[in-house]
Parts: structure tokens; C-alpha cells; sequence
């Protein structure tokens, strides 16, 4: 059963404490709760008798508009100023809420004004060395990274050219098909895959828990009515232990049965990478390899490769592949303006690579 408690008060006007909820004035100034009250329980609580009990419980207070005094729900004027209720401001819950919300600006407030004095003087001092230690690290980066022009002579000119060449070659495979063109030479029986097939089922005994009730947990709470006291709640809530039980389950068991089929070994005529023929040199006009290619091999491809060094007067020396054009274009001793970044050529000439 539902009981009321009586709740209490502190004058802030006199500083007196701990005066009775029920009580609408302070009993040493005489000044009424206003919207500032907040009632609150002791620890030894103090019960309301049943006659009492009947007159609250049954609604929270309301607050004057005019001089902001708490009244009780059913009163029609205000004890403060005697003002008509129907002029009121809002009710206790509301002052409560409205006074919690000013204290959090207020803490939030001064958390961001200690945050403000305390990084000039803390974190940025601690932090300032990694800072410089980046600022200097970025700086060393974007120094090397920068392109750099040097007025060069080409020293040196090398090229390669390579040709790939395939053979048409008969091979030994195996597949589960023939593919045309394919000779067989045998068949075998093997093993194409496994299919999984229910064999039986056993018995297995498994460990399994359930939550079970064990009684019951007394608890309880007390709610403010905003009219000077609180109400006692008591309920229960059904408390559950963790059980563990063994019983017995079906589990199918699967064996692995062979699928077999016909594995075919056969001779087929594929194109295969055989050989290559190179060539390289300096200066000199490049040229590919003409040997002529037997009745059963042919071309896959070709690929090129042209380099020029490049001395500075820097005494510093760059290699670096070019298109043919351009490698056709530059002979030994000619001067060329390049431009490098992170040790490689970039541009000859003003011609971006």
C-alpha cells in the first residue's frame, strides 16, 4: 500500500532548514515558498497519518504569476499576494525543471570559461614541440619534392627492342570433357566430387540452461508530488536463477559418397610462349631481330625500350626512358634544359614525360 511521506524545505531568504512541506510559509520569516523551492526527504522518514494523507497526495502546487509564491492545488487565491489562481504561471514540476536547466547553462558555462583559461597555459604549451617538429617535417618534404631545372648534356643513349615469340606445340591434358581438337589417348574412372548422405542418426545428450523464477525482490521508490510530500512505493519484481539441464537430442550423421566419372587424358595442339628475340644498342639506328621464324611459330608480341643519360652542371647524372620520337630527336653532346623531382627526369625541353 501506498504510503505519504512528509517532505521538507529551506528558507532562502532567513537560511532556516529543514521546515515542513507542509508548511506554505517559513515559520521563522514567514516568507512563502516560491518558485525556488525544492522539497526534499530526511533520512529518519516521517509518515502523514490518515488524516493527513487525505488532503495530499492529490496534485502539485501552483505557482503565482504575480509574486511567484507555491500554493496548494486546490486553493483558489494565493497566499502571497492574493491573486486569483486562474492567473497562475505554471506548477511545481515546472519551477523544478525550469531551475535544473539554468544550473546545467550554468555548469556548462563554467566548464567552457576553465577550457578557455587553461589552453594557453596548458595544452598548447605541451603540444608545441610535436607542432614544430610537423611544421619542420613538412617543410624538409615539401623542399625535396620540389622540381628542380638543371641544364643538361645528353652523355648517352641506349635502346632495346624485344619480340615474343609462341611455338604451336602438342601437349598432354586432361579434362572431364574433350575439347575439339583433342585425341584421346585414355579414359579412367575417377572421383569427380563428393555428395554428403544422411547415413543415420545417434543419440547425444546436450547440456542446455533456462531461466526459472526464484521468488521475488522487494523494492522501493518514492515519487514527489510537488505539494510538500512524497509518496512510499513498494513493489516486487520476480527475481530468476540460470538452470542447467542435460537431455538427450537426434543428430543425423552424414558419410561422403563418391561421385565417379569419365576422366578423359588427351593430346591437343595449343600455342605456347616459346622463346624471344632481342636487341639492343647505343647510339645506332635500332633495329629488330629479322631471323626468320620456323613453319610453327609466330609473333605474340613486340615491345621497345629507349633511354637517355643526361649529365648536369650539377655533376649529377640522370637516366631516364623516353618515347622513340623523342629519343630520335637528342643525340650525344646535345645540351637539353630538364627538370627533375625526387631524383627523376620530368620534362626535356619543356615536353612533359
Amino acid at each position: 500500500m501506498d504510503k505519504l511521506v512528509q517532505g521538507y524545505w529551506d528558507c532562502p531568504y532567513c537560511g532556516t532548514k529543514g521546515i515542513s512541506g507542509l508548511n506554505k510559509r517559513c515559520t521563522s520569516c514567514g516568507h512563502p515558498q516560491d518558485e525556488g523551492t525544492k522539497f526534499y526527504m530526511k533520512k529518519e522518514k516521517e509518515y502523514l497519518d490518515e488524516n493527513k494523507a487525505k488532503d495530499y497526495g492529490k496534485g502539485a502546487d501552483w505557482t503565482c504569476s504575480y509574486c511567484g509564491a507555491l500554493n496548494r492545488y486546490d486553493a483558489k487565491v494565493c497566499v502571497g499576494c492574493g491573486a486569483d489562481r486562474e492567473e497562475s504561471s505554471g506548477d511545481y514540476f515546472e519551477n523544478v525543471e525550469n531551475q535544473k536547466k539554468k544550473e546545467e547553462a550554468k555548469k556548462q558555462e563554467q566548464q567552457q570559461l576553465m577550457n578557455n583559461s587553461q589552453q594557453p597555459t596548458g595544452g598548447l604549451k605541451k603540444r608545441l614541440p610535436l607542432l614544430i617538429g610537423i611544421a619542420i617535417l613538412i617543410a624538409f618534404i615539401a623542399f625535396s619534392c620540389r622540381p628542380k631545372n638543371y641544364s643538361a648534356e645528353v652523355t648517352a643513349k641506349t635502346w632495346g627492342r624485344v619480340i615474343s615469340v609462341e611455338a604451336y606445340r602438342t601437349v598432354e591434358e586432361s579434362d572431364w570433357s574433350v575439347p575439339d581438337g583433342g585425341r584421346v589417348t585414355e579414359e579412367r574412372r575417377e572421383v569427380h566430387h563428393y555428395d554428403q548422405v544422411l547415413d543415420h542418426y545417434e543419440t547425444v545428450e546436450v547440456q542446455r540452461s533456462r531461466e526459472v523464477q526464484d521468488g521475488y525482490d522487494t523494492h522501493t521508490e518514492y515519487v514527489d508530488n510537488g505539494d510538500g510530500t512524497f509518496t512510499e512505493r513498494t513493489y516486487e519484481t520476480p527475481r530468476y536463477v540460470t538452470e542447467y539441464y542435460t537431455e538427450e537430442e537426434e543428430r543425423p550423421v552424414y558419410v561422403n559418397v563418391p561421385d565417379y566419372r569419365t576422366k578423359y587424358y588427351y593430346e591437343i595442339e595449343r600455342w605456347l610462349p616459346d622463346h624471344t628475340l632481342e636487341t639492343s644498342g647505343n647510339s645506332e639506328e635500332p633495329y629488330w631481330d629479322d631471323t626468320p621464324l620456323k613453319e610453327n611459330e609466330r609473333e605474340s608480341g613486340r615491345a621497345a625500350s629507349y633511354k637517355i643519360t643526361f649529365g648536369t652542371d650539377k655533376n649529377k647524372s640522370y637516366v631516364t626512358e623516353v618515347d622513340e620520337d623523342t629519343w630520335r630527336s637528342l643525340n650525344i653532346g646535345d645540351g637539353a634544359d630538364i627538370v627533375t623531382r625526387n631524383g627523376n627526369v620530368i620534362s626535356i625541353n619543356g615536353k612533359e614525360l
